[in-house]
């Protein structure tokens, strides 16, 4: 008989044993096929969220033929616009926008359509783009996505985002408020984007309704469209003279690779980041996979010892035996597979669906990744297979007259099997405290968690044999579980083994991230006094916001000056301002380099000074926050950089003042640093007479404001145009119940689902030892209590060495998490932060077993069926 003719037999028999021991069968098809189901989910969601650049050509380009951005250099560019930078030709300051002509100029015979926007806060802390556009012309067409209305036709018109439009309770017709402007919504829908966010807030308006006027952080882009396309030697063309372009043209035909830039070098690294990343994923899944469908197929071949000891008596070989078996794993893991992937293609849409409700998270249109689809349904192929592997070998190299007469046999033991696992746990070891410590070591400590986890694998019956030897110690039931474990492990190893990686995993995480967690908290600055509410105003004067907020919440507001203009209007032309203390050492914690403010004003933001301090900034002086702002000669030098937002060439000089060192803490605050309200203070006369530019943008309560006080407070600001903000001091304000939740629930889930389908497959196993326990006189009691302990003994031995081998993986990732950050550079930081949430590893190792030793008592039959039982 030829192989084929053999494999098309052993796959009859496997198709006939699967229909015979159904509940073996959803047990397999549940371990294979669920993995199966969430990777065909994930994948479709990531190639529905992975917005392609044609995917995105409707709504980027509406019917225009390309899109340019300005960016005053030469730039170089990959065909799609996704990468690429700035020249290196030519070192030279941008050049300023051309405008509309500009692109005519360098495209001649070609429509040009502008778009201008700027970002800008809404209502509250809802922030988005307002945008200018004639929506008229044909080349505009899908630009903006409507669910309801029309497009702006006129001055005044606008269509506002979903959220925007609840925001703002506005109806199509009404007349609103939207960035100081009254507007007429005409329309309800998104711009630009085939994925937009669900809380995204933006408004579109015909060209004049918000009077954008030039720079202060305006952006325009142009859409060109004429009779020929725009090419990729055109694209290439308009790099040169300073736009960034994306062409329809090029995205439907892109170039071929001798004719693009040379940008490879520029993501070589993260592609081969990528890659290593998705070799340690997929290794992980199959190795979990694995395990957890290993114990299944052992108590399948045991059960089936008399049928293939039948098959060997008959002349088959051992080959024949290795066949029959793996057969089996591979219709389960095909059929279950299959179905796996048609549920996860089933569940997507629904997914896709429903996400953007709970989380701020948009998505492009709905797309299958069918390569990823055909390699999950493969991978659970191959997992059952070698889920099978071990079992197979072992009843082919079995006993055949023990096992025709029912006798178990006990299985053969290879002592170089610890060897191996104590190598690769020291070679992750190693890895993980060198490589695994530096900066971006994310990879090797995700690769070295896999090989000490494959390499506690090996150790895994050592230890089991461990637990054995003093399992004569423990009560009863407990003591019949740790027998039967420590016999049957072939059967109990995976079964741990699978609980163990699942805990190892999550121990990790769970040590990272409370470890990261506990950085943030304590890294945490505080920007003001605990409670204290602070107004601000974007680039003007705040008084009148002062006096509306004082009046709404029965309060008064003392604004403070802030050196240094940004976007300033001078002579009707945009200038940036930066004004800064010169120093070479880190100063103390302040939200701000140069203030201005008189005493008094002092005073109400909390700082006292001295009848001598007060005549040093009356007479012209500077007082600064320690004496390291201060340069050899005891004074402060203060820098005044002016330059014009068009880009072309500004000026900038040195201010030199005579200075005393003054507290200029605002008051205590729980942890690190008192904040102080400026590294240095100059008087309102004094900034004037040295020409120092300033602005009243910053207005601080006298007193703790009320939840209903900060609520009149934010309607007052409401009613006024401007970009006002709010800021009450409220401490670190992260909290990790959500992480704690999540990595309770996936770890209570992953490991009750283990245990629980390890204790059934060993009580299914077990059920000649429970009628004999029976036969002696045991009561259902006794054999409920058997267990409640095996899901006890396989649950804790399995969590807790998943516990041990999880925490050198997480004090690695911890390492480079918490240490070498900004916070240490100023002196706030101590070197890394270890954190471990014993919480969540106590739930793991025993409230989750203790779950599952419930359940298995509840669902336990007190009353077994009798059996034949043969001595062993």
């Amino acid at each position: 008989m030829s192989a084929l003719a053999r494999w098309w037999l052993a796959l009859r028999m496997a198709r006939r044993d699967v229909r015979r021991s159904k509940g073996r069968s959803a047990l397999v098809a549940v371990m294979v096929g669920t993995p199966v189901m969430l990777a065909v989910m994930l994948s479709t969601l990531y190639a529905t969220d992975d917005v392609t650049p044609l995917e995105a050509m409707p709504a980027q380009l509406g019917s225009s033929e390309a899109q340019l951005w300005w960016k005053g250099f030469p730039v170089q560019q990959s065909p799609d616009g996704q990468d690429g930078g700035g020249s290196s030709a030519e070192d030279r300051a941008p050049e300023p926008d051309p405008g509309p002509d500009g692109v005519r100029a360098v495209l001649p015979g070609a429509e040009v359509l502008e778009v201008r926007s700027r970002f800008v806060t809404f209502v509250g802390r809802a922030d988005g783009p307002l945008r200018e556009v004639d929506t008229t012309p044909p080349m505009a067409d899908g630009l903006v996505d409507l669910t309801d209305g029309r497009t702006p036709e006129r001055v005044g018109e606008v269509v506002l985002t979903p959220h925007l439009r609840d925001r703002l309770d506005a109806a199509l017709g009404a007349t609103v408020d939207v960035a100081g402007r009254d507007v007429t919504v005409v329309g309800v829908g998104t711009f630009g984007s085939v994925d937009p966010y669900p809380l995204a807030s933006g408004a579109v308006g015909f060209p004049g309704t918000f009077d954008l006027g030039e720079g202060n952080g305006v952006e325009n882009e142009y859409l060109v469209d004429r009779d020929a396309p725009v090419t990729w030697e055109d694209v290439k063309r308009l790099n040169s003279e300073g736009f960034w372009v994306i062409s329809r043209h090029v995205l439907e035909n892109p170039p071929p690779a001798s004719a693009r830039y040379d940008l490879d070098a520029w993501n070589a690294g993260q592609d081969t980041t990528e890659q290593a990343v998705l070799v340690i994923i997929v290794t992980a899944v199959l190795l979990q996979v694995v395990l957890l469908a290993g114990p299944a197929f052992a108590v399948g071949v045991r059960r089936q010892r008399r049928d293939l000891a039948l098959l060997a008596a008959a002349g088959g070989t051992p080959a024949d035996v290795r066949r029959t078996v793996l057969a089996q794993a591979a219709v389960l893991g095909a059929g279950s597979s299959v179905v796996g992937a048609a549920l996860g293609l089933a569940a997507s849409p629904l997914v896709v669906a429903v996400l953007p409700r709970w989380f701020d998270e948009g998505f492009g249109p709905y797309d299958v990744m069918w390569p990823a689809v055909a390699a999950a349904v493969v991978l659970g192929v191959v997992a059952s297979l070698l889920a099978a592997l071990v079992p197979a070998r072992q009843v082919a190299n079995q006993d055949v007259t023990a096992a025709l007469v029912g006798h178990r046999a006990a299985p053969s033991r290879r002592n170089g099997w610890p060897l191996v696992g104590l190598a690769l746990v020291a070679v992750g070891l190693g890895v993980c405290f060198t490589a695994g410590i530096q900066p971006g070591g994310e990879t090797a400590v995700a690769a070295s968690t896999v090989a000490i986890v494959l390499g506690t694998v090996f150790l895994t019956p050592l230890v089991i044999g461990l637990v054995g030897r003093v399992g004569g110690r423990l009560p009863l039931t407990l003591r019949l579980a740790v027998r039967d474990t420590a016999r049957q492990r072939s059967r109990s190893t995976p079964a741990i083994a699978a609980v163990m990686a699942t805990v190892a995993g999550l121990t990790a995480l769970a040590i990272a991230n409370a470890s990261d967690f506990e950085h943030d908290r304590r890294s945490y600055e505080f920007t003001y006094p605990v409670g204290t509410t602070v107004l601000s105003e974007g680039g003007r004067p705040i008084d009148a916001v002062a006096r509306a907020a004082g009046e709404a919440a029965g309060v008064a507001f003392t604004p403070i000056g802030t050196a240094g203009r940004v976007g300033n209007e001078r002579a009707g032309e945009g200038w940036w301002t930066d004004v800064a203390v010169e120093t070479e050492e880190w100063g103390p914690w302040a939200t701000t380099s140069v203030a201005v403010a008189t005493a008094e004003e002092l005073a109400a933001w909390g700082v006292e000074l001295t009848p001598d301090q007060i005549e040093t900034l009356r007479t012209g002086g500077a007082l600064v926050a320690g004496p390291s702002v201060l340069d050899a000669g005891g004074r402060v030098r203060v820098a005044v950089d002016e330059q014009p937002a068009d880009g072309t060439s500004g000026h900038s000089r040195t201010v030199s003042l005579d200075a005393s060192p003054a507290d200029l803490g605002m008051g205590a605050v729980p942890q690190g640093r008192e904040p102080v309200v400026a590294l240095a203070v100059i008087a309102p006369q004094t900034a004037q007479a040295q020409a120092v530019p300033y602005e009243r943008s910053r207005a601080i309560a006298d007193s703790i404001l009320s939840d209903q006080q900060l609520r009149d407070v934010r309607a007052a600001l409401r009613e006024l145009p401007g970009e006002q903000s709010t800021w009450t001091e409220q401490g670190f304000g992260g909290t990790f119940t959500v992480q704690l939740l999540l990595l309770i629930g996936a770890g209570g889930i992953a490991v009750l689902i283990g245990t629980l389908s390890a204790t059934g497959l060993a009580l299914a196993d077990a059920r000649p030892d429970f009628a004999t326990l029976a036969a002696v006189g045991a009561g259902p009691r006794t054999r409920r209590g058997v267990a409640a302990a095996q899901a006890v003994v396989l649950g804790v031995l399995g969590a807790l060495l998943g516990v041990l081998v999880g925490f050198a993986p997480g004090l690695a990732a911890a390492w480079p998490l918490t240490s070498g950050r900004w916070g240490a550079l100023e002196g706030t930081g101590s070197g890394p932060v270890i954190d471990i949430p014993w919480g969540i590893l106590a739930t793991l190792v025993f409230v989750v077993p203790l779950i599952a030793a419930g359940a298995s008592a509840i669902v336990t039959r007190g009353r077994v069926p009798l059996t034949r039982r043969l001595a062993q």
